[in-house]
């Protein structure tokens, strides 16, 4: 008997030993997918969910695999310039025919679909990991889903009134911040992708829901302010930009944008109003560019007189 359980207490130590932390595998799956290994990365959500299982980790680790197998970098050789501005190596053969040879993205449907229910079915489970809502977002701007993207922000925004801003991220470490923070970071990315696609209508909807989630945070009225800008909507932006300063009336960037503005609405009196605010102000960037301003505001007031 004392020689059986010596044997099965050698056999579970055994077994502790070749067990790895998440953290190991973790690693071991950035390794495999770094290389695409994609064989590897699969070993290693086997051992995962075998080890950890129901762990949020194993949602991630599924999206990722998944949507590197849906991304496919292709060599095309065309007859014909691509027309999308990408840039191209021009060839010629032996007999002087030209030939475009240029990288060409394809993208799996059935691979992206598996990578989209990786992080729905997580998110359903977890809550609270933020990483597996980024990538949710992440994945649907990647293939321009921007409706989709636009209606997951609004969940995340929601979901963050709801847990007070108490997310967790990889390895389910908690994201320590000041409110809204990280997640306020990532949707100004979110922003910038939007308006790089044109798709304003898409960012302003977005910013929509962050304002009705959080009607005093300045970063989300000033992102409101430059969207009516875009849009010709002048009234608009200082309406906007006017709430930002009012939130935080330290930020001489919003102060610089009001008397952007009114400098545009030709209201000359108003803007060097706010420009000798921010001249005056600690900021010595800001200070600098104001005292320009107003110089070259004085001068035009002074010519249009004479």
């Amino acid at each position: 008997m004392k020689r059986l359980l010596l044997t099965l207490a050698v056999v579970m130590l055994s077994c502790s030993a070749f067990a790895q932390t998440q953290a190991e595998l973790y690693d071991r799956f950035n390794e495999a997918i770094s290389r695409y290994d994609i064989d590897g990365a699969a070993a290693v959500i086997d051992e995962w969910e075998k080890a950890y299982p129901g762990d949020a980790e194993i949602f991630a680790l599924q999206a990722n695999y998944h949507f590197q197998k849906a991304i496919n970098e292709e060599i095309v050789l065309s007859d014909t310039e691509p027309d999308d501005g990408r840039e191209y190596l021009l060839t010629k053969d032996s007999l002087g025919v030209q030939r475009y040879l240029y990288s060409e993205v394809r993208i799996d449907s059935t691979e992206l679909k598996a990578a989209q229910a990786a992080l729905a079915e997580g998110i359903l489970n977890h809550p609270d990991r933020l990483d597996l809502r980024l990538g949710k977002i992440t994945v649907h701007l990647y293939v321009d889903e921007h409706d989709l993207a636009v209606q997951e922000v609004k969940s995340a925004l929601e979901r963050s009134l709801k847990n007070q801003n108490r997310w967790t991220d990889t390895l389910d470490e908690p994201i320590e911040t000041d409110g809204v923070t990280y997640l306020r970071e990532c949707i100004q990315d979110y922003l910038s992708q939007l308006i790089e696609a044109d798709d304003l209508a898409s960012a302003e909807k977005m910013i929509d829901d962050c304002i009705l989630s959080y009607p005093k945070d300045a970063v989300f009225l000033t992102d409101k302010g430059v969207l009516r800008f875009y849009a010709d909507d002048l009234k608009g932006a200082l309406k906007w930009f006017r709430k930002a300063s009012k939130a935080d009336p330290d930020d001489m960037l919003i102060m610089a944008n009001i008397a952007n503005i009114y400098e545009k609405m030709g209201n000359s009196k108003k803007a060097l109003k706010y420009y000798s605010i921010i001249a005056e102000s600690d900021d010595e960037e800001f200070a600098e560019i104001a005292k320009s301003a107003i110089q070259e505001l004085t001068h035009q007031t002074a010519d249009t007189k004479n």
